[in-house]
């Protein structure tokens, strides 16, 4: 039951990061404040799928998606550097870290229909 949850806050993160995104392709000002909205939903989202993978068996893709979304919070976490800096983080970063849990959370919905 971890995993459905899991999967749907994450999706609510990839969502609003993809909004966050497109404000900053369009070189709007972003709130710090949106960004940390998104960082708690994203690591409440990854602390849910780690519970789940932890204590229950689940399909390889999942375990891969877990992965990948760590990968994107290493990326996420150099996103932040910059903000603290009071730069603007380079757009490649940018797709680097949204690619990665994009990925992620396509291969966690995988893993959902495989009955994960």
């Amino acid at each position: 039951m971890l995993t459905p949850i899991a999967a749907i806050v994450l999706s609510a993160a990839v969502i609003g990061g993809a909004l966050l995104a497109q404000a900053h392709a369009r070189r709007l000002r972003v709130p710090f404040a949106l960004g940390l909205v998104h960082a708690g939903v994203a690591v409440a989202g990854l602390v849910l799928l780690s519970l789940a993978v932890s204590r229950y068996t689940q399909p390889l893709v999942v375990n891969a998606a877990l992965l990948f979304f760590f990968i994107a919070l290493i990326g996420g976490a150099f996103l932040l550097i910059f903000r603290l800096q009071k730069e603007s983080p380079p757009g490649f970063m940018i797709v680097l870290h949204a690619g990665t849990a994009v990925t992620a959370l396509a291969l966690l919905w995988v893993g959902l229909t495989m009955g994960g």
